[in-house]
């Protein structure tokens, strides 16, 4: 299985990425990757706005161009909604419902949270600091 990853490139630059999460089959239906760390998680509504970062009168609090840095490592899984990631290398990503995407300490990116439906997301934090900027070792 292959999550999503605000990654970081040669240049220290935030890129997208995907990262591989070996799953071992349980049944016809079902398969699990081995146990991961996890330091805490948190379940909670996102705010939306109705513009995109291209249209005029895109106003959020920290202007049209400011990024933020991913914090403590932590998983991010979406449970209702969409939003768009735009990294430092100009790729723009919507995650919707059911895609996992790990933000990497130290990676850039503004956020964008257009969306017709409250945005609802389940983080999961990763035993680290926002300082940890190598990437997710996943146990195999």
């Amino acid at each position: 299985m292959k999550i999503f990853e605000i990654g970081i490139d040669a240049n220290g630059r935030s890129t997208p990425g995907l990262i591989d999460v070996p799953l071992k089959k349980i049944s016809d239906t079902e398969a699990i990757s081995e146990p991961q760390p996890g330091a805490y998680w948190r379940i909670g509504m996102r705010f939306t706005g109705e513009l995109t970062r291209s249209e005029p009168g895109y106003d959020p609090p920290g202007g049209i161009y400011e990024q933020h840095l991913g914090g403590e490592p932590h998983i991010i899984a979406w449970m209702s909604g969409h939003m768009d990631n735009i990294m430092q290398n100009g790729a723009t990503w919507r995650f919707c419902t059911g895609d996992l995407l790990y933000v990497r300490p130290g990676a850039l990116h503004h956020s964008n949270l257009r969306s017709t439906v409250v945005p609802t997301v389940f983080n999961l934090y990763l035993p680290g600091e926002p300082t940890d900027i190598g990437p997710l070792e996943i146990k195999k």
